[in-house]
């Protein structure tokens, strides 16, 4: 298995029947069109159906804006965002297009919406009114006065500094005399600003203004709707904003009537244009002749026969031929895998599929990382709540997206990994049942597996975290030999990957032998492939440079780079690191949990509010830390050694959609 062999596709297609063809391409769902070159000299393609099918999306999408927070969706949003849509054939989309007059539809939402903004705008433009009219509680003048004027008195309303009103007051009275009135909102102790106006007749109206710029008024203008006097217009404005809510009301009681008409048409209609416009798209990828058009794509050798198949009807207006991809070439990676391995995909594609024709590291780097989360994790507990929780959700949802799936997957097998190591290390939500005595007589059941205990022998789990990191460094090294076998380069197949294969094997042998863990028989063997590997290394890591002495030297130094090996095993330490910062969190737990029984009444309770809720947010905690950094291990120290990914996903023309499922496959729509 792995990357899956990939053919290219040429297709000669008659005109007449081109549209028929890309249909059953894209039912196929295993076909990635490839995108022609720019120069190739062939006519571009130009159809008013893209620009039309835009159009129509451009009206789901603001149908769908307007309309969906009046929706009540029968599917939950969880449900949804896990894959659980309602199925449509195509042939039922394709009437429900025929029979749905979009554009009408969205004039219609459009009035609406505009007629929302229109009341929501003068809402709170009342509101703006009122507060004001709070103001001018004691004016006894109608507001036309202020809005208005008449033909020979007008007036000025705004704010004035407190410290100026008495000023202000004072050269009103002195300046105007008779020929004016001022009039000041009652202001507060706390209050820097105070609301005033000033009535005055036309004919000393520069004065006037003069008066108050000069005392630092800033002028509010009264609305010209504003007429009558204050308690006539408050009432006015009240009775107003009663009919506006009614309306506003009646609107939204059609807007929720016409959602549901309305919500599940476009959005089976948004995913069925979508799906046509990613058919006309093709078109552009194609190269055009008067009676012909030519296609290209890569397509897996699992679909070839579907694709076949689809196209036995067109036999006479097709043309199929198949190739090899060439080695200028760049055809998509579609990775394929066991089902034990399926699920650790997801972590190969966050760092990036391999290329195609690479290897695929993906059941390379399964195992240590089921070994590595279920080290990290190492509480049986808290794998049977992760297996749970994750394997409840890929069992609910059937239609889960396969990436999700993917992903819920890894943790399920993560879980499980968990609740391996747990078992041998006699953790079970850390020590309680040790730490509770009604949980006593499952002692001997906890017991029997036990093989190691890491809060009492460290050194030892210590030692096999490390174990494991010069297996898994000395296997990439291995991989990258073999892959640069496969590939010819046999000179960094034996120079670079075998050099230090050599080298690293004798150094941990010589180590092994000096420190007494080896037999004193392997002393010889480790001297001699040290220094094989390192003089394989001194006469190969230099060959690259130009004069003799710098490829010595070169070639010396690069010797210095075994401490970043000796820095790579050592990172796994953090395998013993995050088993104990696990163990140790849930004895901590459990200890509090004991103390809290001591506490009179409540104690019980406290204690199992601590439990609980402790141990779940320690297994929260503590399973993100387990994916990170098994999953670091993977990338920086083990793919560091082989693997560099780069390919392209491939990316099929095939039946995405986002509110539906095509549940039967019927062309020629």
């Amino acid at each position: 298995m792995g990357v899956a062999k990939i053919n290219k596709l040429e297709l000669y297609v008659h005109n007449s029947v081109v549209d028929s063809v890309v249909a059953s391409l894209q039912e196929t769902g295993g076909c990635e069109i490839i995108s022609r070159e720019e120069d190739n000299g062939s006519e571009d393609y130009s159809s008013g159906r893209l620009q039309e099918l835009d159009s129509f999306l451009s009206e789901a999408r603001f149908i769908l804006r307007f309309l969906e927070p009046y929706y009540q969706d029968p599917i939950s949003p969880v449900s949804r965002a896990f894959g659980e849509k309602p199925s449509m054939s195509i042939k039922d989309l394709s009437s429900l297009s025929k029979t749905t007059d979009a554009i009408s539809v969205s004039e219609d939402m459009r009035k609406l919406e505009r007629r929302l903004v229109e009341i929501r705008s003068e809402l709170s433009q009342i509101s703006g009114f009122q507060e004001m009219l709070s103001k001018l509680q004691t004016l006894e003048y109608p507001l036309e006065f202020l809005s208005h004027g008449t033909e020979k008195t007008k007036g000025i309303f705004g704010t004035i500094p407190v410290n100026q009103l008495d000023n202000w007051q004072n050269e009103v009275q002195d300046t105007l005399g008779a020929d004016a009135e001022s009039f000041i909102v009652p202001v507060g102790e706390k209050d820097k600003e105070a609301w005033a106006g000033l009535f005055y007749f036309v004919g000393t109206e520069a004065r006037a203004l003069e008066i108050c710029s000069r005392n630092g008024m800033s002028r509010i203008d009264i609305p010209a709707e504003l007429t009558g006097k204050v308690p006539d217009e408050v009432a006015r404005l009240k009775k107003k904003t009663v009919s506006l809510h009614k309306e506003e009301k009646r609107i939204n009681i059609n807007a929720s009537k016409a959602a549901a008409d309305w919500v599940p048409v476009f959005r089976a209609l948004s995913d069925y244009w979508s799906l046509l416009r990613s058919r006309e798209e093709v078109f552009e990828s194609g190269e055009f002749t008067d009676q012909v058009v030519v296609l290209r794509a890569w397509v897996p050798d699992d679909y070839l026969d579907t694709v076949y198949n689809n196209l036995s009807e067109y036999d006479s207006l097709t043309e199929v031929i198949k190739s090899q991809p060439m080695p200028d070439e760049e055809p998509p990676t579609l990775m394929q895998n066991s089902n034990w391995v399926f699920p650790f995909e997801s972590l190969t594609k966050l760092y990036g599929p391999p290329k195609y024709g690479d290897i695929d590291p993906t059941p390379l780097l399964a195992p240590f990382f089921f070994i590595f989360f279920g080290m990290c994790l190492g509480d049986g507990g808290y794998g049977i709540l992760t297996l749970g929780f994750f394997l409840y959700f890929v069992r609910k949802y059937k239609k889960m997206p396969s990436g999700m799936k993917q992903f819920f997957l890894l943790f399920v097998f993560s879980g499980f990994a968990s609740i391996i190591v747990g078992a041998l290390t006699g953790s079970w939500f850390g020590n309680m049942i040790d730490a509770f005595p009604f949980l006593h007589y499952l002692q001997p059941l906890k017991n029997m597996p036990i093989v190691l205990d890491p809060m009492n022998d460290p050194m030892t789990f210590l030692g096999i975290s490390l174990a494991f990191g010069v297996v898994q460094i000395v296997f990439g090294l291995c991989v990258a030999l073999y892959g640069s076998l496969r590939d010819g380069d046999y000179i960094a197949a034996f120079g670079d990957h075998g050099g230090w294969l050599v080298f690293l094997v004798g150094l941990m042998l010589l180590g092994g032998s000096v420190s007494g863990k080896l037999s004193p028989s392997f002393l010889t063997v480790g001297k001699v492939l040290g220094i094989t590997g390192a003089l394989i290394l001194i006469f190969t890591q230099g060959r690259e440079k130009e004069s003799l002495v710098q490829k010595a030297l070169s070639g010396v130094l690069s010797l210095y780079n075994v401490t970043a090996y000796l820095g790579d095993v050592l990172s796994y330490s953090r395998l013993l690191a995050l088993g104990l910062a696990t163990s140790a969190i849930a004895m901590i737990i459990n200890m509090l949990s004991g103390l809290a029984t001591g506490i009179p009444y409540i104690g019980w309770v406290i204690a199992i509010v601590l439990c609980f809720g402790g141990h779940l947010f320690s297994v929260a905690v503590n399973v993100l830390g387990a994916f990170v950094h098994s999953l670091r291990l993977q990338y920086v120290e083990f793919f560091s050694k082989f693997y560099s990914g780069g390919g392209k996903h491939f990316e099929p023309l095939a039946y995405n959609t986002r509110f539906i499922d095509v549940s039967e496959n019927v062309k020629n729509v």
